[in-house]
């Protein structure tokens, strides 16, 4: 059962990423040049936080130094980000996941800067 139930969740996730690269193409083509400049710096503030929630801490409410100044930063950088809404969501996503049980204020901080309304009315460049 558990086998089948892997062998769903792959044919779907295989699916699902077919005929990516036309998305792609047309989705490269909404963004600004510095666009790639920004998406750098988001990767490498997800992979900070990452590595500063793998630190202990005492109390998973405040998180820790680390995890705070690696999410200060985050939000900076994606509140200044030449990307999409839905680019921005998705990175949100990433670094939500990564301070799971780290930092419950962090996390709310993150949410709370989710463009989900903005998205919902903005056009495909948005």
């Amino acid at each position: 059962m558990a086998r089948r139930s892997i062998f769903l969740v792959l044919a779907l996730v295989l699916a699902a990423c077919g005929g990516g690269a036309h998305h792609r193409s047309a989705a490269r083509s909404c963004t600004d040049p510095r666009a790639a400049a920004d998406l750098a710096r988001l990767r490498a503030d997800v992979a900070a936080i990452r590595l500063a929630a793998r630190r202990s801490v005492k109390d998973t409410l405040k998180g820790n130094a680390r995890v705070n100044r690696a999410a200060d930063r985050f939000l900076l950088d994606v509140g200044r980000a030449h990307v999409s809404l839905l680019v921005q969501n998705r990175f949100i996503d990433h670094a939500a996941a990564a301070l799971v049980g780290t930092c419950q204020q962090c996390f709310q901080a993150l949410e709370a800067v989710r463009p989900i309304p903005a998205i919902s009315h903005a056009g495909r460049c948005g």
